[in-house]
């Protein structure tokens, strides 16, 4: 399954100059256009070719996950491809339907389809199978796993989330795990999403190639290092990383 990673933005709601919000773009070996997981802001400037993206998968509805669609499908209607098929939790069709409510102009531009995934889901996307989750996040949410054609899972997007089961089933054997990290332990009371002790904690009982944390505020500048050899000691010192912007990552 040869494929590249793109991550298109690693950062959170709160600006920062080197992280744009949430955006992962996979390119899969023998399909001729790319597949993006989350849509932030930040993310449509850094793709190359917009009328590429054909499929996009939201794992929920926050602004910084998702605050660059209707800028995508502005793009694709501009340079002329009208075809786009997006993917997300439930309250996505109502969610869209009230963005184009605010921009009636976009109505009919071009064909959308809204597809609401739930828990163990699946979408078949040429000889591979994209696998939904339901993760933790104070609001419908989901994590992806992409299947190769043997069926095993070998690339897992975690979105936001607390350190969650489903998670863990689902990446137990990948060869990649970008998994949101979004606070150092040091701090307190994390709900909603995830730090180094949690993660480590989660994952330190199964087998993933390579961990990349994501997802990561401010509060995270100065930590890194200490972020990775946290999560690092848990899984048996797996490969660990900290996603920067426009990282290339080869599978």
């Amino acid at each position: 399954m040869p494929a590249r990673i793109t991550l298109i933005g690693t950062g959170v709601a709160i600006p920062q100059p080197h992280r744009v919000q949430s955006g992962v773009l996979v390119e899969l070996d023998d399909l001729a256009f790319p597949v993006l997981f989350d849509c932030g802001s930040g993310v449509l400037p850094r793709l190359t070719d917009c009328t590429a993206i054909k499929h996009v998968f939201l794992t929920h509805l926050h602004l910084d996950h998702v605050a660059d669609v209707m800028s995508l499908i502005k793009a694709k209607w501009l340079c002329e491809s009208y075809d786009l098929a997006i993917y997300g939790p439930s309250g996505t069709d109502a969610w869209l339907a009230r963005v184009f409510d605010a921009y009636p102009y976009m109505k009919g531009r071009i064909r959308i389809d809204v597809s609401e995934m739930a828990d163990q889901d699946r979408v078949s996307i040429g000889r591979y199978e994209i696998i939904c989750v339901e993760t933790i996040h104070g609001m419908p949410s989901l994590g992806y796993g992409i299947a190769d054609e043997g069926g095993r899972v070998r690339i897992v997007y975690s979105g936001d989330t607390e350190p969650c089961e489903s998670i863990k089933v689902l990446c137990d054997g990948a060869d990649i795990l970008i998994h949101e990290c979004s606070f150092p332990d040091s701090v307190p009371d994390v709900t909603n999403h995830t730090t180094p002790r949690a993660l480590g904690e989660m994952i330190g009982s199964i087998s993933v190639g390579r961990i990349i944390l994501t997802h990561l505020y401010p509060h995270t500048r100065g930590f890194e290092d200490e972020m990775v050899e946290t999560v690092r000691k848990y899984c048996g010192g797996c490969d660990v990383a900290i996603g920067r912007d426009m990282e290339t990552i080869t599978l």
